[in-house]
């Protein structure tokens, strides 16, 4: 049961540092990508790009909030375990959605267009995770009953 408890905070600080990282890209395109460049409409506030960028942020944090619970919670199961299983269902619906991410470099490799290669590892990587912290956050689940 140790080995298990293990594994799944290890899984679980994995999944929160990729929100990490996640958000510290999104932010990073933000503040330096094209946004910064595009043409702003006649009529439109001073401040649009700054009301723009914040919205973004917003958004993209609320659809991390998924992610977030999963790895705190599994961090909490980790230490005190407990047969609730609401943080595995979110993890499996996290797991699928990635994996339909797979599908953009899968179109690309059999059309034989140029492949965002570290894209590709990095889905691959986060479904590493995601199939780790399930394994785990099931073993411990069970183990607790």
């Amino acid at each position: 049961m140790e080995q298990a408890k293990k594994h799944l905070k290890i899984s679980s600080m994995l999944v929160l540092l990729f929100v990490g990282i996640s958000l510290l890209e999104i932010a990073t395109e933000l503040m330096f990508g094209d946004i910064n460049s595009a043409p702003i409409p006649d009529g439109a506030p001073d401040n649009i790009l700054l009301i723009t960028k914040t919205f973004v942020m917003v958004v993209a944090l609320v659809l991390m909030l998924p992610k977030i619970y999963v790895g705190i919670k599994g961090l909490k199961i980790a230490k005190y375990p407990n047969t609730s299983k609401g943080h595995i269902i979110w993890a499996v619906i996290i797991f699928v959605f990635t994996l339909l991410g797979l599908v953009e470099p899968a179109m690309a490799i059999l059309k034989q267009d140029s492949v965002n290669i570290s894209a590709l590892f990095g889905v691959l990587l986060e479904l590493a995770i995601y199939y780790d912290y399930i394994k785990y956050a099931k073993l411990v689940a069970k183990m607790s009953e």
